[in-house]
């Protein structure tokens, strides 16, 4: 969706996001997150490994570093820009 993705929760990672540590142990935990609260978010403090490479749990996860989106909606239908310019 060109809109954007719903997330309900944000896990942030105080690491750098590699393909094998994202597939044994982030994504299954984040998937457990999935199944309880929806969709959500991964934000890896130092980068993360090409998205493509990494799983998405068909979509339900967004997965970022420090590149936050630059327009965030909130529960209320207001956007907020992040975006500092």
């Amino acid at each position: 969706d060109e809109r954007g993705k719903p997330v309900c929760w944000i896990d942030s990672k105080a690491l750098f996001g590699d393909v094998k540590t994202h597939k044994e142990s982030v994504i299954p935990q984040a998937e457990s997150y999935v199944h309880r609260f929806g969709p959500g978010l991964l934000l890896y403090w130092f980068g993360h490994a090409p998205l493509q490479l990494l799983d998405d749990a068909q979509g339900d996860i967004a997965i970022c570093g420090w590149d936050l989106p630059d327009q965030i909606l909130l529960p209320t239908g207001d956007f907020v820009n992040t975006s500092s310019s």
